[in-house]
């Protein structure tokens, strides 16, 4: 697949800007502290390539959602193992459940729910074709298991993904000092056909 042009690119970051202010709203409640998510990019990548990025000595949690509908694929959600864990803690909100596992797999599944179904509700708002998403299935390990493991859902495994880079600004988490900031990355992992009908409606949203 080519890389996308300039209006795909501009077309796909303000639809992700859209969607990931309409979730600050939903998150800034559930963690009880002022949100700021900024969507800084938008690109195709080859899987090898964001493999190549993240050492394998570094874990990594990914949330996954299985998307049906127009387009046919897998919204990923990645998060630094440690980013996950505060994040999971500052929802769930009770440390004397900080430890278990359960409890931060279930904040972490509500994150991606929050998040995906912003993103894909402004998809189907601005392109004009329905996706929908399944409940979210977590996976911690190296990139390259999380990969596999979001590719395996997919009839047609994709060489690449569309990147959705997104930063976090939590205020007052970790240190208890000003806005830390979590750095977090949404993939849609699509089969070939689902990303050039997403191609072909953002063509027919600029035309």
């Amino acid at each position: 697949m080519d890389t996308l042009n300039n209006f795909e690119t501009d077309a796909l970051k303000e639809i992700g800007s859209i969607g990931m202010g309409n979730a600050t709203t939903s998150l800034s409640k559930l963690v009880n502290r002022s949100v700021r998510l900024n969507l800084s990019d938008a690109g195709m990548l080859q899987q090898e390539k964001v493999a190549m990025l993240i050492p394998e000595s570094i874990t990594m949690a990914g949330v996954m959602l299985k998307l049906d509908g127009d387009l046919m694929g897998v919204a990923l959600l990645l998060f630094e193992f440690n980013n996950a864990v505060l994040l999971s803690n500052l929802m769930i909100g009770d440390p004397g459940h900080s430890n278990d596992p359960e409890m931060h797999e279930s904040a972490l599944a509500e994150m991606g729910n929050i998040l995906t179904g912003s993103y894909t509700g402004a998809i189907t708002s601005f392109l004009d074709i329905e996706v929908r998403h399944y409940a979210p299935e977590i996976t911690i390990g190296t990139i390259m298991k999380i990969l596999k493991r979001a590719s395996s859902l997919i009839a047609n495994e994709p060489d690449e993904l569309l990147n959705i880079e997104t930063m976090f600004m939590v205020h007052e988490a970790g240190d208890g000092k000003g806005l830390n900031t979590i750095y977090g990355d949404m993939f849609l992992l699509l089969d070939p056909a689902s990303l050039g009908k997403l191609r072909e409606s953002i063509g027919r949203m600029l035309a």
